[in-house]
């Protein structure tokens, strides 16, 4: 008895101290995963990397000085250089699921989510930007971006993730207050409620990330909740006066995070699925 207990007790910690270690190792992993990405945007080998940065920086000097046809160049270029990162990348694996590379329904599923995040980008842009009081553009936008959510969630469960239910909880909390505050404000905000509780699920499916969807794939841990706080701060910028500091701070700030969460969840979900498709 005291033997069993013995061996029993042992294997029990040997499993903690290995699920300690587990998580102590992906924070690692993650600071190396970004790391490893911020250094490939300025690979000049390969130009969509720095137009990337060109569009994003271009975009931001526009909404830091007003200048619009800035914006129209260079806004609706950021998601289509993520894009192609991310598929460049994804080819590198192979030229189908079983060889680690992206399989056809892989890249059909990024390039729908492409294709509608720059649709979303263009509704936006061309009807006032993030100082539009326009609902029925901001809905007509939201609805873009809601295809590719969908469009990406999909890779993701196809790619082997799931929800945990510390991450799910978590963004359900959040998803029905912000829920109730638009609510509250008018009953028309019905469609942007639901949009964003379609964004908070898209981000609690792409936090319960783990090891097992391989090092590329860790980003999404932090793109999800990025993508939240930037539809956050066009919400605030909507109620700000046009113009100000504070206006033209939070548009530079809407295009940082939008930019840093479309990339981080392209490329964090492409290496998602050439993970699955190594170990198919």
């Amino acid at each position: 008895m005291t033997a069993e207990w013995t061996t029993t007790r042992r294997m029990t910690t040997e499993g903690t101290a290995s699920d300690r270690t587990t998580a102590r190792a992906f924070p690692t992993v993650l600071a190396q995963a970004l790391r490893e990405r911020v250094l490939s945007l300025m690979d000049t080998s390969r130009p969509e990397g720095p137009a990337f940065l060109a569009a994003a920086a271009g975009t931001e000097v526009a909404k830091a000085t007003g200048f619009g046809p800035l914006e129209k160049l260079c806004k609706p270029l950021i998601v289509p250089a993520a894009l192609t990162i991310a598929l460049r990348e994804g080819a590198q694996g192979g030229a189908g699921a079983g060889s680690g590379g992206l399989g056809p329904v892989d890249t059909a599923l990024l390039s729908v989510t492409g294709a509608a995040y720059t649709t979303g980008d263009v509704i936006l842009m061309l009807g006032g930007g993030h100082a539009s009081r326009s609902k029925a553009r901001l809905v007509s936008g939201a609805a873009a971006f809601g295809v590719g959510h969908l469009a990406l969630g999909g890779l993701m469960l196809r790619s082997g993730l799931r929800f945990k239910p510390v991450q799910s909880a978590v963004h359900g909390v959040v998803a029905g207050a912000a829920g109730a505050i638009l609510l509250s404000e008018d009953r028309a905000n019905a469609p942007l409620a639901a949009y964003g509780g379609l964004l908070a699920a898209l981000s609690a499916l792409a936090t319960s990330v783990d090891r097992r969807s391989g090092p590329g794939a860790s980003v999404l841990a932090v793109a999800g909740p990025v993508f939240l706080l930037s539809d956050a701060l066009i919400l605030l910028r909507r109620k700000t006066e046009g113009g100000s500091a504070l206006a033209r701070g939070l548009d530079v700030g809407v295009i940082d995070t939008y930019a840093t969460a479309a990339l981080l969840l392209l490329t964090g979900t492409a290496a998602a699925a050439r993970t699955a498709g190594r170990s198919a």
